[in-house]
């Protein structure tokens, strides 16, 4: 019998292209009897994944792999009909006659079944994207969602992390109104791998493993899969999932191609406008399209305000009366500027080998400027009366951040793609570096003394004052308490070096087997410096003549925030006009320049092997993987006591630890497709977590009498998850999708919050530290739809919707709170999402939701004193109208109902923190040449 083998195994059913041509070439020097081909797509002019290739009068069939190949090996002499088909589009045939000796290509294009594309029409904007998200998570081996790029090289969202927040079982965590960390069936984003065309990615931030997603510019970015379920062939640190970002090849397209795109920026609460552009080119060149380049630069600036109250630390104060003690206030003002590039440069001197070097570089530079009024109202008694609560011993501060941090990231990924008949060998090193380097971070703070009477009342969303005295709004009752001057530098290097093998059966089928093995090498460097200067004499916030305006309508005129600072004002009049006022701490200065420093080096071995096999319909992926982690983690301790408890004078002691453990991972997955448009899909996975880098060291940082401190007796996280899901995809368009899952995680850690407690010899407020908990489960249903409404009639035709929800049910045992019916760290029980669209002939509009339920981020010594972030629903809109071919004008609203991000402790009635987010619009023009 004749045997048909893909080329390309390494992505198994892969990208769909379509319309219905065929072509047959001369000969080439290929092995006899060698059939091989691209399926493209007329509807997108791109290669079709996934599609399946028919010989016809046998059981033969292969499916195309992500550049839209495939290849039949060893046939015999004689006339071949194929049959190309794939859901949603015409089925077409394509005829070869196969000679004794040499090699055909036989060439086809698929059209869309409902015929509105034929060669002559090219699907761009929203539609296409959804056209290739579908046809990707259709092709994959795992239960996947996607997110790609348009015919005109945009995403739907001008954010990376804010496209997936629109998926099935994703939500995101905010900063400052913009979605920056992806958050995967709840489970916390530091336990996600991220990776850049399949390779990892360098972390710039010192507190954690998670990757700011909102620092890579969507311009740059072809597509992104989240993948649910993981085989051997992925690393291990994948409890929430995997999160691929594909950036463009040059072979995506048929044609050369260029996008340009220009946008401006409106931030209500800034009132201020910013800007951005992009630019891409990618095109294939050589007298045989052998090379193929793709660069692109993407450029942004925007400015963003907000109003953040904190009522702090609520208590009983009075039997059944609880009431904060403490109330903070922030006024932020931020520019953001990102930039961003890509050069990936391809050789493909045959269709067996690709050897490339992918290379991606992004900047974020976050300049900050915060005003910060403080007031710890309980230092003395309190009188009730009725909602009212009086405090007649309170302290006040002003304070001033401005903080200037830039994060760097650069990937360097040259490898080689190699196929040797039914072998095909990929080998890939990495290069990343991370670098967050903050030049800029001071702090100034004048601080009354302990005498002030105020009066809230309770009974509101949000406790008020209903008097508050009037000396908190004097400057001159502002002596300085201290001056803080930081610098931080944190450097990462990671490299990485991979080989994975495939051998492909011989019969007839996609069966495999693979393996591989990878090295990494990570090492983490993070230097803090900090001086505190401290004042000869009394000198008072009034005496600088660095008092501003009072902020005028402060979080909607609820609550009088009082004098702004003038920053550089404050610094000149005591640095340089009268240097004499302030004294260097050195002791504390000492102690802040090792308190938080460290020193990482990680190096992960790890090896796989795995076999995906056919059965009819039916395909098993089964194999294992080993991961062995040896890391040394070095810190300098603060220390007031010696060995046995006694009391010294402080001092830095250097500590070094070295951490080794190994993990043995099965996993199995079945695929089941009884119909063309039918995937039913099953998983048992085994992944783990490994701690936060500073979780892990330990380091003490305090701010405010509020203390961070690390745990060096952490343990990995281990994960066992289950997976079931069915998916139905009636058309091109058209995705309905429902899925449960389970998860068992060992070992989870969390953030335990202590009030009142002594550490290091400081008497704090609350203490932060991570703990491991004994275990937690998590149970959800996800669903999701997607489709047009194309029955209708027109204009009506143009609409579509698409929907999607989770429920999540989840428990976690926490040493100490067994009683307690805890659910599982930042985990939401209900996550939603939905758009109503409109696309017809050069118009598209969008309505889009998303909703998150609250989430628990702390644990306290008791429910009352747990941490959560409470639920949110956040309405935006899109409208774009295509002016000309290739060219489309656009503007969209985002959080349109100016909906705040609401902390709480213990029950949603105590809020401990608001922010203030105003409504931002983008509004620009873009353009496929």
């Amino acid at each position: 019998m004749s045997l048909i083998k893909i080329a390309r195994k390494g992505s198994r059913r892969s990208i769909l292209r379509a319309a219905v041509l065929a072509s047959v070439c001369i000969p080439g020097t290929a092995l006899a009897g060698d059939l091989s081909g691209t399926i493209t797509s007329a509807a997108l002019d791109r290669p079709v994944r996934g599609a399946t290739v028919s010989v016809e009068g046998s059981d033969i069939s292969v499916v195309t792999d992500q550049d839209g190949r495939y290849v039949l090996y060893g046939l015999e002499a004689g006339d071949y009909v194929l049959t190309v088909s794939q859901p949603g589009y015409q089925s077409v045939t394509l005829q070869a006659a196969v000679p004794a000796e040499g090699a055909v290509t036989a060439n086809g294009r698929i059209a869309l079944a409902n015929g509105d594309s034929g060669d002559a029409i090219i699907v761009t904007g929203a539609r296409a994207s959804r056209l290739l998200a579908i046809e990707r998570k259709r092709s994959l081996a795992v239960v996947s969602d996607v997110v790609s790029s348009d015919g005109i090289g945009k995403l739907p969202d001008y954010n990376t992390a804010e496209a997936l927040q629109r998926l099935p079982g994703v939500s995101v965590e905010l900063d400052q109104s913009e979605p920056r960390y992806v958050t995967i069936r709840g489970v916390d984003s530091n336990l996600n791998l991220v990776t850049i065309d399949g390779n990892v990615v360098g972390i710039p931030e010192a507190e954690g493993r998670r990757v700011a997603l909102d620092t890579i510019p969507s311009a740059l970015v072809g597509s992104i899969e989240v993948i649910k379920t993981v085989t051997p062939d992925y690393d291990a640190n994948a409890i929430g999932g995997a999160i691929n970002i594909a950036t463009p090849s040059a072979y995506d397209q048929s044609t050369p191609f260029t996008f340009l795109s220009a946008r401006g920026m409106y931030g209500s609460k800034a009132d201020k406008f910013g800007y951005g552009a992009s630019a891409m080119h990618g095109e294939v060149f050589g007298n045989e399209s052998q090379f193929g380049i793709v660069i692109g630069a993407s450029y942004s600036k925007r400015f963003i305000d907000s109003d953040l109250v904190n009522p702090l630390s609520w208590e009983e104060i009075d039997s059944g009366i609880w009431a904060p003690t403490g109330y903070r206030m922030y006024d932020y003002s931020i520019m953001r500027e990102r930039i961003g590039a890509i050069a990936n440069l391809e050789w493909r001197p045959s269709d067996d080998m690709r050897v490339y070097l992918n290379t991606i570089y992004n900047e974020f530079t976050d300049h900050e400027s915060r005003d910060q009024f403080d007031y710890d109202m309980y230092r003395g008694d309190v009188v009730i009366s009725g909602n009212e609560v009086t405090y007649d011993e309170g302290r006040a501060t002003r304070e001033f951040r401005q903080n200037e941090q830039t994060q760097k990231l650069y990937n360097i990924s040259p490898g080689v793609d190699w196929r040797l008949g039914n072998v095909e060998v990929k080998l890939n090193y990495t290069y990343a570096h991370a670098q967050e380097h903050t030049p800029v971070r001071d702090d100034i703070e004048f601080r009354t003394g302990s005498t002030n009477v105020s009066t809230i009342l309770l009974g509101e969303a949000m406790p008020t004052f209903v008097s508050i005295d009037d000396a908190l709004y004097d400057p001159s009752t502002f002596p300085l308490r201290r001056i803080r001057l930081r610098r931080e530098t944190i450097d990462e290097d990671l490299h990485a070096a991979k080989a994975d093998v495939q051998i492909d059966f011989e019969n007839g089928t996609d069966s495999f087997v693979k393996f591989g093995a990878k090295f990494t090498d990570r090492s983490k460097d993070r230097d803090n410096y900090q001086e505190q200067w401290e004042p000869v004499d009394d000198v008072t916030f009034a005496d600088t003549g660095a008092v501003l305006d009072p902020i005028s309508g402060y979080y909607g005129g609820m609550y009088d925030f009082g004098p702004a600072m003038d920053y550089q004002g404050v610094l000149d009049y005591f640095f340089a006009d009268n240097p004499g006022l302030l004294e260097l701490d050195e002791g504390q200065t000492a102690e802040n320049d090792v308190a938080s420093d460290y020193k990482i080096s990680e190096q992960i071995y790890a090896g796989y092997g795995m076999a995906s096999l056919e059965f009819g319909d039916l395909t098993v992926i089964g194999g294992v993987r080993v991961e062995h982690t040896s890391g040394t983690y070095n810190a300098m301790a603060v220390r007031n006591s010696d060995d046995n408890g006694n009391p010294v004078d402080t001092f830095f002691q250097p500590l070094s630890l070295d951490k080794e453990y190994t993990h043995v991972l099965p996993s199995l997955a079945l695929n089941y497709r009884p119909q063309p448009e039918v995937v039913i899909r099953a998983a048992w996975t085994n992944t783990i977590g490994r701690p936060n880098y500073s979780d892990v060291v330990p380091t003490f940082e305090e701010e405010d009498l509020e203390g961070e401190a690390g745990n060096p007796n952490l343990e990995p996280y281990t994960s066992m998850g289950l997976d079931f899901s069915a998916e139905y995809y009636p058309d091109a368009d058209t995705v309905f999708a429902l899925a449960t899952f389970y998860k068992k995680i060992e070992n989870p850690i969390y953030t335990q919050t202590l009030l009142d407690v002594t550490f290091a010899g400081i008497d704090l407020i609350s203490l932060s530290q991570p703990q491991n908990a004994d275990s937690g489960e998590l149970f959800g249903i996800e669903a999701n739809m997607t489709t047009r409404f194309s029955f209708l009639p027109e204009p009506l035709d143009g609409l579509g919707v698409s929907a999607n929800v989770t429920y999540v049910d989840s428990s976690v045992d926490v040493p100490g709170r067994e009683s307690d019916d805890l659910p599982f760290f930042r985990q939401s029980k209900w996550l939603a999402g939905g758009a109503l669209f409109y696309e017809k002939g050069p118009l598209e509009a969008r309505l889009a939701v998303s909703y998150r339920d609250a989430y628990l981020t702390g644990v306290g010594g008791s429910p009352t004193s747990d941490g959560y972030i409470g639920s949110r629903t956040v309405l935006d809109a899109r409208l774009g109208y295509r002016i000309m071919k290739g060219i489309e004008i656009f503007g969209s609203v985002s959080n349109i109902g100016e909906e705040p991000e609401i902390d709480y402790q213990g029950i949603p009635s105590r809020i401990s923190a608001r922010e203030d987010y105003g409504v931002n619009a983008d509004f620009g023009i873009s353009a496929k040449f």
